[in-house]
């Protein structure tokens, strides 16, 4: 019987690696502004980050779903 270990581990760590990613392009994005001096990257980086985070958050919270219907405990 397959144990299926990157879904497991997808459902154990899935929001804790959406609000790092998301966290990380906010970061890249206002390094940027502060280094190239445009405002527009911080802009970008802070937006694209919380898409980001709204994304990969309800990507995780699906995988859980599906995990809890479909996987055996």
């Amino acid at each position: 019987m397959p144990t299926y270990p990157m879904v497991h581990a997808l459902v154990r760590h899935g929001s804790h690696l959406a609000l790092a990613v998301g966290l990380a392009a906010g970061a890249v994005g206002i390094y940027l502004a502060v280094t190239l001096g445009a405002i527009v990257f911080a802009v970008v980086g802070i937006g694209g980050g919380g898409v980001l985070y709204v994304l990969l958050k309800s990507y995780s919270e699906l995988v859980a779903i599906i995990a809890d219907m479909m996987l055996p405990k």
